[in-house]
């Protein structure tokens, strides 16, 4: 069996009456070290919690091998990491300064004022982008959801959030990547041109990362390691260029708000490294991982599987435009479409010998965490495969929603895939049938139609 049939596989049995809180996944283990799953909601959130047993040392390690000095907030929470969260504070309060409507007491990227803004943005963008695609609705082609609005609205509002252009030349890879997919996906072929290749090329800037960091149970060999450094070094040296030019970059942008916060760390002589790596974690997330939930999202609501859950598209879209939902419960929704179509895995690595729960661990050992399981386990969700949105729910959406890793961007993300499906109100709506396809593990296409005005 491959990795994910492994896997699998052990969720089901870890689900089974008297199961372990682990389960040993020996097809999977290499090297001498061993691979544990967790799949119950409340084993899956111990692990990514209790940090002093469980360690996040891999991403870091993962990311040496292939961009040395970069690091991401997901990873040890180390000295380094602690200035890269005091960066993202400082430049969030220089930004909110600038922000009208913005409470100084609330935790800044949380603040009502400053969502506000990021959802100002993301409509206005989302419109525009529809006002292209209505057209559509005189000539009968279809829209390709993922390609064409999703991703790309995650890249123009990581342009406008982050202030980071995009890399005047590519590697060879990214064409390679893109004749691979013409080559294997049915329907029209991609074009590296205009903004929807800018967006494209973006994209597969960091697919190989996210595969060689997130996609990694023990060790990344072969050609992933080399190709995951060849394009995230050209994302990189974008970086390196726009912080030479800051002035480049919008003023109400985080790129901005990092270069004009320097002087508050006198103390940190490698500043410029600490934020490069705020920046290109956070361009990854936006570009990669917002459009990656929005078209997982939308193809979730379009298909049986959320009629049954009670959440067709028509009723997602017209939730989220309803301007009585409170804002805890619009991000309990944004939260509970997430849940329903989670399939995603962390991995933690044992920091030494001891027995938990019952079970008998090394250092070194890994354990998967299978988020996705966890998000249908009805002892934490009753009725597990049925929309029933609450703030008050045990979510974990890809990773703790508190403890010291807590995603701090999570609000900038659900705010812009929220406004992203109520904007698509009157305008696009699922082709009958509309099912998933996917390139390199990630949405490839998702067949929408334009609705006549």
């Amino acid at each position: 069996m491959n990795q994910q049939a492994v896997l699998a596989a052990a969720s089901a049995r870890l689900f089974q009456p008297g199961a372990p809180a682990l389960l040993r996944c020996a097809e999977l283990d290499k090297g001498g070290v061993r691979v544990f799953a967790a799949a119950r909601h409340e084993v899956v959130s111990a692990v990514l919690l209790e940090e002093d047993t469980f360690s996040l040392q891999q991403y870091d390690d993962l990311l040496e091998q292939v961009v040395p000095g970069t690091r991401y907030l997901v990873g040890e929470n180390d000295g380094n990491r602690q200035v890269r969260l005091r960066q993202l504070h400082a430049a969030q309060s220089w930004l909110n300064a600038r922000i009208p409507g913005v409470d100084p007491s609330v935790p800044p990227n949380l603040d009502p004022g400053f969502r506000g803004w990021i959802a100002a943005m993301a409509r206005k963008e989302a419109s525009d982008i529809l006002d292209v695609l209505q057209r559509r609705a005189q000539t009968g082609e279809t829209i390709n959801f993922v390609r064409e609005y999703a991703f790309l609205l995650s890249y123009r509002m990581a342009r406008r959030v982050l202030g980071v252009p995009a890399p005047e030349k590519v590697p060879w890879p990214v064409p390679l990547l893109l004749f691979a997919r013409n080559l294997t996906r049915p329907g029209p072929a991609l074009r590296r041109k205009d903004e929807l290749g800018d967006a494209l090329s973006a994209l597969f800037l960091q697919v190989p990362l996210f595969g060689h960091v997130f996609g990694t149970i023990i060790a990344s060999t072969g050609a992933v390691p080399w190709l995951a450094g060849k394009t995230a070094s050209v994302g990189l040296a974008a970086i390196n260029d726009a912080l030479d030019m800051p002035e480049v970059a919008p003023e109400t942008s985080l790129l901005s708000a990092l270069v004009a916060v320097q002087p508050q760390f006198p103390d940190v002589a490698d500043y410029r490294l600490q934020a490069r790596s705020v920046l290109f974690e956070l361009t990854g997330a936006l570009v990669l991982i917002v459009g990656k939930v929005l078209s997982e999202v939308a193809a979730f609501s379009a298909s049986e599987r959320g009629r049954e859950a009670g959440i067709p598209w028509p009723a997602l879209v017209q939730r989220l435009c309803d301007p009585a939902l409170e804002p805890k419960a619009r991000d309990a929704t944004i939260a509970e479409m997430l849940r329903l179509a989670d399939t995603s895995q962390l991995v933690r690595r044992v920091r030494r010998d001891c027995t938990w729960r019952g079970e008998q661990l090394k250092a070194g050992d890994r354990i998967v965490a299978l988020v996705g399981a966890a998000a249908h386990d009805d002892a934490a969700f009753p009725q597990a495969d049925r929309f029933a949105p609450d703030p008050a729910r045990p979510y974990i959406t890809s990773g703790p929603l508190q403890g010291p890793h807590v995603c701090y961007g999570r609000g900038i993300a659900w705010t812009i895939i929220a406004e992203a499906i109520a904007a698509t109100a009157g305008r696009i709506e699922p082709a009958p049938n509309a099912s998933l396809g996917t390139f390199l593990g990630l949405p490839d296409d998702l067949r929408f139609t334009a609705i006549r005005q």
